[in-house]
């Protein structure tokens, strides 16, 4: 286990509380952010004014999702070498949030832009937005674990997300008023430029971390040596292997997420201002939920978070696959967006736990791994639904989902009770 000085532990004990508060202002701020572009309701509802075929609509999310985790391999393992890092986190992290401005412009200024070129800027905005964030990931994650205790992390993650779900209700109310009162884009371009704002405020909050200088006790290695160990990493902590197996399996059981609210336009004739209703619902549903899951996974272990928030999910898809009007979305999103919440605390949380001394590589090796069914989850998803349509591709979701939670469920240990013997040190 990683180990402090005495000076570096006095350090840290005194700024415990501001760390733990900037570091929520973080969080809290950037998902207030995306409240106004919320990616199952106002992103799809945008990108399907652009195309009409899935796997282009399935593509956006793709390149979010593998924009941030395949680059992750790239800065780990100077990442472990770094005393301090936010420095290296607050370079990056300036590409994070500018790409958002970017599409917000293209939308104001330009309102006849033709489709092709819109989606283009929106595929590429969005792939260099998250292929920064997925840069720092692993420095930030680093970061964390060397402020925040492990049991206060799930609170963290937790109670930022419950706290800028209720900040972004009021956030889903403006992107509905937006939505209902501007023509098309130009409503679309006020919410991408809403959630820029409050990306600047995000990226202030987290420029207040006090990290202390740490020096690695990890020998360094080249960079031939370090990319060697990798496949030797998997090979000698199995159980870890076989977490990242149920994580693969549970994404590619999200093929169909992106597709849920452009199944209801399709099947029931839903407005845009009804897809900010969603959000709203979906919002609600975070703030009640994230805190209390990310406190019961404190306690009782993310591999558990894990486990109910797969059965959440199964049951989203079989209400969307049971709905007989538009109004049965609304527990859709509840159920679906209190699981992605689950989900995002427990992932953030459980990696971090396989290792203390090297948990910049654990944390990107297991991103890296997940960049390929990342990818592939909403392509396949969008394949599915333009060869045989939504309701066989959200069955063929259900039966992955479920063998995800019968591999975590029943293969996997959580790293928690095997690290029980050699408890977490006092690093606040």
């Amino acid at each position: 286990m990683e180990t402090y000085t005495p000076e570096v532990r006095a350090y840290l004990e005194k700024n415990a509380r501001w760390n733990f508060t900037v570091n929520f202002l973080d969080l809290t701020f950037y998902s207030l952010a995306l409240s106004f572009i919320f990616s199952s309701t106002v992103l799809s509802l945008y990108i399907s004014h652009l195309t009409t075929i899935a796997v282009l609509i399935g593509l956006i999310p793709a390149i979010q999702n593998v924009g941030f985790y395949f680059p992750q391999l790239l800065l780990a393992r100077v990442s472990e070498s770094l005393p301090r890092k936010k420095p290296l986190i607050l370079k990056i992290s300036v590409m994070e949030r500018i790409p958002y401005a970017c599409i917000g412009l293209l939308l104001l200024f330009w309102p006849q832009a033709p489709n092709w070129l819109a989606y283009g800027v929106l595929a590429f905005s969005l792939g260099i937005a998250t292929f920064a964030g997925g840069l720092a990931a692993p420095a930030w994650r680093a970061m964390l674990a060397k402020e925040i205790r492990r049991e206060r992390r799930g609170i963290l993650f937790g109670g930022s997300t419950a706290v800028g779900s209720l900040l972004g209700v009021g956030g889903a109310f403006v992107s509905r008023q937006v939505l209902s009162s501007y023509p098309y884009p130009t409503s679309f371009g006020i919410c991408f430029m809403l959630c820029f704002v409050f990306q600047v405020c995000s990226y202030i909050s987290l420029a207040l971390n006090r990290e202390p200088a740490l020096e690695s006790h990890i020998e360094p290695r080249s960079p031939k040596d370090y990319w060697a160990r990798l496949p030797r990493l998997l090979k000698e902590n199995s159980n870890f292997t076989r977490y990242l197996i149920s994580r693969a399996v549970l994404i590619l059981g999200g093929m169909g997420g992106a597709f849920y609210v452009i199944y209801a336009r399709k099947q029931f004739g839903i407005s845009d201002a009804f897809a900010a209703n969603l959000t709203i619902v979906a919002l609600v549903s975070q703030t009640i939920a994230a805190p209390i899951l990310g406190r019961l996974a404190d306690k009782v272990g993310h591999k558990w978070l894990t486990e109910i928030c797969t059965l959440m999910n199964i049951a989203g898809v079989l209400l969307v696959l049971l709905a007989p009007s538009d109004l049965w979305f609304y527990g859709v999103f509840a159920i679906t967006t209190a699981a992605g919440a689950g989900m995002g605390v427990a992932g953030a949380n459980l990696t971090m736990e396989f290792s203390s001394t090297e948990l910049p590589t654990y944390t990107a090796l297991a991103d890296t791994v997940l960049a390929g069914p990342v990818l592939l989850a909403p392509i396949i998803g969008g394949w599915l639904v333009d060869l045989a349509g939504y309701r066989l591709t959200f069955s063929i979701a259900i039966v992955l989902y479920l063998a995800g939670w019968i591999i975590i469920r029943w293969f996997v240990c959580d790293p928690r009770h095997l690290a029980e013997a050699q408890p977490a040190p006092e690093n606040s």
